[in-house]
């Protein structure tokens, strides 16, 4: 079976097929219901496209071997955290960063944590104090970052948009 990557989105949406087939365990199976959302995360956590896919295939084969029955939304924590853990283990790249939503390239303009703590609680589905506990900060410290984390994202759109339409 062939894994291939699927465009970044900033949705949560699953694939159509995952809600008409009937649940497996098998790595295609968890492909087909978190690898976009996975990748998604993955993305926005490295920038990198490559670096990103080698992430979510390694954290979805955490998942499958891992020989436990999750329930979707158990699941998205475990591959939240897996590509977390994996995401340094990836050499930096030098791809493209152009296809990604821009909302993700100003991600890395960020502070390493900063960025970990928008992307583990927007992309990857975690609360504040679940990202407090894999960043190894407190939750305070992590809604603080997620707060200004947000503020710098509106002031580069804004910034954006003023370049836009000048």
């Amino acid at each position: 079976m062939e894994l291939t990557a699927p465009a970044p989105r900033l949705t949560r949406a699953r694939p159509l097929r995952a809600v008409a087939e009937p649940r497996g365990d098998s790595v295609g199976d968890l492909w087909d219901r978190h690898g976009e959302a996975t990748y998604t995360l993955a993305c926005a956590l490295l920038g990198d496209e490559c670096a990103a896919f080698e992430t979510v295939r390694q954290a979805v084969t955490d998942l499958a071997r891992s020989g436990e029955v999750h329930s979707d939304d158990e699941a998205r924590r475990f591959l939240a955290c897996a590509v977390y853990r994996h995401a340094p283990e990836q050499p930096a790249s030098t791809t493209d960063s152009s296809r990604l939503p821009q909302p993700m390239v100003w991600l890395h303009r960020l502070a390493r944590l900063q960025r970990a703590s928008l992307a583990l609680c927007v992309y990857g589905g975690l609360t504040h104090r679940e990202a407090a506990v894999l960043l190894d900060v407190p939750p305070a410290t992590v809604a603080g970052l997620l707060t200004a984390g947000l503020k710098e994202l509106g002031r580069l759109a804004d910034a954006a948009d003023a370049a836009t339409c000048a």
